[in-house]
């Protein structure tokens, strides 16, 4: 006698526990493995499905949760709504798909080894597009490549993008590429073939054949990255257009690197046409004294060949007997004139908000004469606990900025007076003989020296005319 037919309730049951009871005489058997794992794929295509039909976001829908960003090493927390931050930042998007099952109405993620004011600038750039605003300094290198970095890292939309273009902008304001250090952080923190990479390359590239101060620089730079700035001047050779004038000024190329960065003896007897380049980017490193410059100029006047009558050339010479000792007297002439005139507040400050700018921009010259001074003395990572004891008064190169920039001098006096206040403050406790000490004398007596020039800088600029 047959067994009766499974019921209509059983079979459900039945199913879901993977058994069959539609077989002939109402033997039970297992569902093969294959069937169980086509019905897996299933539900993956179906998740994934549901993963893509996902609405874009819109801030006409409701958006209650909310991410809690704990910024820094002291925790700074700043609040994004999570639907926004996931749609924005692929890095948050993967973050919560993949560790975040149970609901709530708020999500505390860290961020330990960002800095407030670089995570502040992207929450900017997320609500308004816009890379910071009027109030924050946002034009500085050091902001932009952190900015740059940590919106990779997070794999936000757009901003590294925008943040290349801010640094484009900032270059043209300023004149100026990163210091060297700066360049060196980069290739340290960022992937190779980066953008950021690429760009910092091209303006290494520039500097290298337009400068007479290329073999400080190129000594400056690590091995991996003056590698990667030959292969890039090499391209640039490769690309360069046929010269349309039949003497074209000399300049760098990926050969002449070589060159550069070997010791200065072995320069000075290898690469004398250097030393005739226009000094197109000479700012980025250091200025001429006017002596200086004014001999080059000479030399450059000169032609490329010296006359063989030397007879007539004297004869002209006798002619114009009176003329070479006008040159020095018109030199002297105009600089009293100078020292009798009197400039403005503003063009003074503006003198001394530019010689600043190029003592902490770089590469070269003042990056390593600075490099002490530029940063507040931390008594603890400095090794130094008893400098608040001896020192009232702390100053260093960066708090300057800062009062610049906020317009906090009023006369070029109060800022001469905050550098003097570097050098008291090194001379009074350390002592002579120590490093930091020399650090100090070499700085100040630099410094001196180009502040001095503050009438002919001014003059230059606007054309040697006073009040």
């Amino acid at each position: 006698m047959s067994p009766d037919p499974p019921s209509k309730e059983a079979a459900p049951e039945a199913a879901a526990n993977g058994t069959t009871n539609d077989i002939p005489n109402g033997i039970s058997k297992e569902a093969p493995k294959e069937a169980v794992t086509e019905v897996s794929k299933e539900a993956s295509k179906d998740v994934s499905k549901e993963a893509t039909d996902k609405k874009p976001f819109s801030w006409t829908q409701p958006h209650p949760i909310f991410v809690i960003i704990l910024v820094g090493a002291n925790e700074q927390p700043f609040g994004i709504q999570k639907d926004f931050l996931c749609d924005r930042s692929e890095f948050y998007q993967k973050y919560f798909q993949g560790n975040v099952r149970e609901p709530a109405i708020e999500h505390i993620v860290k961020l330990p080894d960002a800095t407030p004011q670089v995570f502040g600038l992207i929450q900017s750039f997320l609500y308004t597009g816009k890379i910071g605003d009027e109030k924050t300094n946002a034009n500085s290198y050091e902001s932009l490549v952190g900015l740059w970095k940590l919106g990779h890292k997070l794999a936000i939309k757009g901003l590294c993008e925008h943040t290349l273009e801010a640094m484009v902008e900032c270059r043209r304001t300023t004149g100026r590429i990163p210091a060297t250090p700066l360049l060196i952080q980069v290739w340290r923190d960022t992937p190779e073939g980066s953008s950021i990479r690429v760009l910092l390359l091209s303006w290494a590239a520039e500097y290298m054949r337009s400068s007479d101060a290329r073999a400080e620089f190129a000594r400056s730079l690590p091995q991996e990255v003056l590698s990667e700035l030959v292969v890039t001047m090499s391209s640039f050779e490769t690309m360069a257009p046929p010269a349309t004038t039949p003497t074209p000024a000399p300049t760098a190329t990926a050969a002449t690197i070589a060159i550069a960065a070997a010791p200065p003896s072995s320069i000075k007897s290898s690469s004398a046409p250097i030393t005739t380049v226009i000094r197109k980017n000479v700012h980025y490193l250091d200025e001429l004294t006017d002596e200086e410059a004014l001999g080059a100029k000479k030399k450059n006047r000169r032609p490329s060949g010296i006359s063989s009558d030397t007879g007539s050339s004297r004869k002209q010479h006798r002619k114009s007997g009176s003329s070479p000792p006008l040159k020095p007297q018109r030199r002297r002439t105009s600089a009293a004139i100078l020292d009798g005139k009197t400039f403005s507040t503003q063009q003074k400050l503006d003198f001394c908000a530019d010689l600043l700018n190029r003592m902490l921009s770089g590469p070269g010259f003042w990056t390593r004469l600075v490099g002490p001074f530029r940063e507040p003395v931390d008594p603890v990572e400095d090794g130094v606990p008893d400098y608040l004891d001896k020192v009232s008064r702390p100053m260093d190169l960066s708090t300057i900025k800062q009062k610049m920039d906020q317009k906090e001098y009023t006369t070029d006096e109060a800022f001469l007076a905050d550098v003097r206040q570097i050098f008291d403050n090194c001379f009074t406790y350390w002592k002579k003989g120590d490093p930091m000490w020399a650090a100090g004398e070499r700085l100040q007596r630099t410094f001196e020296e180009k502040f001095s020039h503050m009438h002919k800088w001014i003059a230059k600029l606007g054309g040697e005319e006073g009040e």
